[in-house]
């Protein structure tokens, strides 16, 4: 559930989910990143819970900025300008979070399903994969 929201205030939102017993948190953001979710960032290191960010809606970051440059150009873009913009609006997110709240790894994705196996979606999801199983095995000794 989402922090800040009426149901979940940011007030007592870290105490009533028990994010502390998590044993991984996917935290997804789009568009700006909130006051609310970087309070949960700093939760989560507090309490050492591991965290994926996820930045979701990369494609329509990518696309303003190609309509932003087509005006400035006063007319469209070649393809190979418009994944020059889509490389450098991807690195421009991940340097932000790199930045700001010293993340390595960002996971820039959209969730249409046509560009799923565009950007980071799949490495995240392979990543968010081996961190459930690391976090759930089970020593077969005891």
């Amino acid at each position: 559930p989402g922090v800040g929201t009426p149901n979940s205030p940011q007030a007592t939102y870290i105490q009533e989910m028990g994010i502390r017993y998590f044993d991984v948190v996917v935290l997804m953001t789009a568009t700006r990143f909130t006051e609310a979710e970087l309070m949960l960032v700093k939760e989560l290191r507090r309490w050492e819970v591991p965290f994926f960010l996820v930045r979701n809606k990369t494609d329509a970051d990518v696309q303003s900025e190609i309509e932003e440059e087509e005006d400035m150009e006063d007319g469209p873009l070649s393809e190979k300008r418009k994944s020059e913009v889509e490389v450098e609006t991807i690195e421009t997110i991940k340097e932000y979070f790199r930045n700001e709240l010293n993340l390595d790894t960002v996971y820039c994705i959209s969730t249409k399903r046509k560009l799923l196996g565009q950007y980071d979606f799949q490495k995240f999801e392979r990543d968010v994969e081996q961190a459930i199983k690391s976090q759930r095995s089970v020593d077969a000794e005891h």
